[in-house]
């Protein structure tokens, strides 16, 4: 049956999205602009037809916040040491280890501590970050550690390719993928996403996971209860099976897909410390590349990017064009968006009783005005 939605006016979606992320953002590093971005991404996903990294996302992730509540002990697991940084200090103002703010561009060392911050906002600060120093330097590179769900990597790196730089951003997450001839979890999905400036048209973004199927997917296979697609994974004695509900581990996209997660993990699991050792439990880290590349050399380089599309194009390949039906910015976006319900309903949940809010069927707050699926059609504005 599929899940029942409701049409929210754009600016009513994003004030919602907006409050919801800055009740959990601490203040000090994190600013307002940060927040703005992490918001504008969780509407894209909500855009390209990928809600499950949209509002049902930011609904688990605010989950994850309120359940890390209790106060982290200084020393702990989740608080790698790192020279000369600030391991251990869970203060807000101390959770970008670096010589300088976000904004300053004076960073040595930078690193996000992202444990008690929504993932986007961490990201979105850590973009902010990267495009700053790498347009100081020529290049940055920024770490986030035990940060939680991150959305869709394609969007931090077009926001860093529509600022003129070259982005890369990749991820490891808790094994659940097995190896290439493998049948237990090994590593994450560990996607890894990279875009560049693009001239006559919108960034070339590069965006994907390194296992064929998402946890995203996982999760809504076993809800349903039903198979999952394309290789399946192994159960518990490590046989083949499809049934979502008896994997334990996922199958590999193949000998290069495998390979290149087993990449993000030495680079994000190793390098920005999301992976520990043997029975120490396991995390999440990512990492934020920013390339000038006018300082290395690419002068030309939104110009050969458009070229190289064309090249692979012309070629028969098929050139990654997901992101390219996005509006530039969130003004430009549809005026209205369906969205699920049940997610609008868990993020305004606190706010019943909200001035400028009323009850809709089966206990849903949604804004005075906007209209359920069980109302008028869904406008086909915004939809991939």
């Amino acid at each position: 049956m599929p899940e029942e939605s409701i049409e929210l006016g754009r600016e009513e979606l994003a004030g919602l999205l907006r409050a919801s992320l800055t009740a959990r953002t601490p203040a000090g590093p994190f600013t307002p602009a940060d927040v703005d971005l992490a918001t504008w991404w969780l509407l894209q996903a909500e855009l390209l037809g990928l809600p499950q990294f949209g509002l049902a996302m930011l609904v688990r992730e605010l989950a994850r916040l309120d359940a890390a509540a209790a106060p982290i002990a200084s020393g702990d697991a989740g608080a790698p040491a790192r020279s000369g940084g600030s391991a251990g200090s869970h203060d807000p103002a101390a959770l970008v280890d670096s010589a300088g703010s976000p904004d300053s561009g004076g960073a040595d060392r930078t690193w996000i501590d992202a444990r008690r911050v929504p993932g986007h906002v961490a990201m979105a600060a850590a973009v902010r970050l990267a495009s700053c120093v790498a347009r100081e330097r020529g290049d940055a590179i920024v770490s986030l550690t035990g940060v939680g769900a991150l959305g869709i990597l394609g969007s931090p790196v077009r926001s860093l390719a529509d600022g003129g730089l070259v982005g890369v951003a990749l991820a490891n997450s808790a094994p659940i993928v097995a190896p290439w001839g493998g049948h237990g979890p090994a590593i994450g999905t560990n996607p890894i996403a990279a875009a560049a400036p693009r001239a006559g048209g919108p960034p070339l973004v590069v965006d994907f996971a390194t296992s064929p199927t998402t946890v995203a997917d996982l999760r809504r296979a076993r809800a349903r209860g039903a198979d999952l697609d394309g290789p399946g994974g192994f159960d518990a004695a490590g046989h083949p099976v499809r049934a979502a509900a008896d994997v334990r581990a996922l199958a590999p996209a193949g000998r290069l897909g495998s390979l290149t997660g087993l990449v993000v993990e030495l680079l994000a699991g190793i390098g920005a410390g999301g992976r520990g050792i043997g029975p120490e439990p396991a995390g999440r880290s990512a990492l934020v590349i920013a390339l000038d590349p006018g300082a290395h050399g690419g002068i030309r380089a939104a110009e050969v990017a458009a070229g190289l599309g064309v090249d692979w194009g012309a070629a028969g390949g098929h050139v990654p064009a997901r992101f390219d039906s996005l509006p530039a910015t969130l003004a430009a976006a549809p005026a209205r968006l369906r969205v699920a319900r049940a997610a609008v309903e868990a993020l305004t949940g606190a706010r019943a009783g909200r001035a400028g809010w009323t009850q809709a069927p089966q206990g849903t707050q949604v804004p005075q005005g906007t209209q359920t699926s069980q109302g008028t059609q869904a406008s086909r504005e915004g939809r991939s």
